[in-house]
């Protein structure tokens, strides 16, 4: 059986590959970017590593996940935005964080109408 390869995976995987390694090694020029205090906290980089961990399943979800996997990561993407959407609309965050909101969404819609059109 051939498996359905969606660009829009790769696209994700470079997307968590550069926020993960950020924010693991460049965290505070990565906090200034965006307008946030630079911290000497562990949890930043703690955060880095997790993101890139995720990288490893979406890559393998872009070689071999079916299209049900593939739209689980849909889900929990916009799951995710709808998330740092309420942080900001509850002045928990920064407005700023509506761009990463942004961009997730727009890499979750792409991988959407990919599973569409398959």
């Amino acid at each position: 059986m051939q498996k359905n390869h969606y660009t829009s995976m790769l696209g994700q995987v470079a997307y968590v590959v550069i926020s993960g390694i950020s924010l693991l090694f460049f965290p505070n020029f990565l906090l200034g970017i965006f307008g946030f205090e630079p911290t000497s906290e562990i949890w930043i980089r703690v955060l880095g590593m997790l993101v890139l961990a995720l990288s490893f399943y979406y890559y393998a979800m872009y070689k071999n996940g079916g299209k049900e996997i593939i739209r689980a990561t849909v889900q929990g993407r916009l799951f995710f935005c709808a998330g740092l959407l309420m942080f900001v609309i509850l002045g928990m965050a920064k407005p700023v964080l509506i761009g990463f909101a942004i961009a997730e969404t727009g890499l979750a819609l792409w991988t959407l109408s990919e599973i569409r059109k398959n």
